[in-house]
């Protein structure tokens, strides 16, 4: 707990607790990174489990970069927010689980990119989504969900 102690009293962390700027400019660029990836998410996988079909699978490949932005803010906001309480957090059993799930979730969103930019063409002319296609969607949805309905239960947990 030392090193979790020091993150929490360096100069960074306080002005994340104690000013009137730093928590909230965090919190709200969490807020809009979760919007973010999530969004995509939903969407890329919305469309692997059959809705959206007039939209082709290989045009979805452009929502990866926008979220990756998403994570990207994320993690940002999500390690400052961290260091501000990293004692408190890393005993949290809703903050290690909506970790657990995000790690899950990029894991799942990098594996569908690789799979989706080799045979999204085919699947496309095909019309039709393959078992993989509709596992790596479902699992996504679940990870997500789970990592959503955590992070907000670290507050009242």
């Amino acid at each position: 707990m030392g090193f979790l102690s020091w993150l929490e009293s360096t100069a960074y962390s306080e002005w994340i607790v104690s000013g009137l700027t730093g928590w909230p400019l965090m919190l709200s660029m969490h807020a809009v990174g979760l919007a973010i990836i999530v969004g995509v998410a939903f969407t890329l996988n919305l469309r692997l489990l059959g809705l959206f079909k007039p939209i082709p699978i290989s045009a979805l490949h452009g929502l990866f970069s926008v979220g990756w932005i998403g994570i990207a803010i994320n993690v940002f906001s999500g390690l400052s927010l961290f260091m501000a309480q990293a004692t408190f957090y890393i005993t949290s059993p809703a903050f290690l689980v909506k970790i657990t799930f995000i790690i899950l979730g990029i894991a799942n969103l990098h594996y569908t990119q690789k799979v989706l930019k080799r045979e999204a063409a085919d699947w496309d002319t095909a019309g039709t989504v393959p078992q993989l296609g509709m596992i790596l969607a479902g699992c996504s949805l679940l990870f997500w969900t789970i990592s959503v309905v955590a992070g907000r239960l670290i507050a009242y947990l």
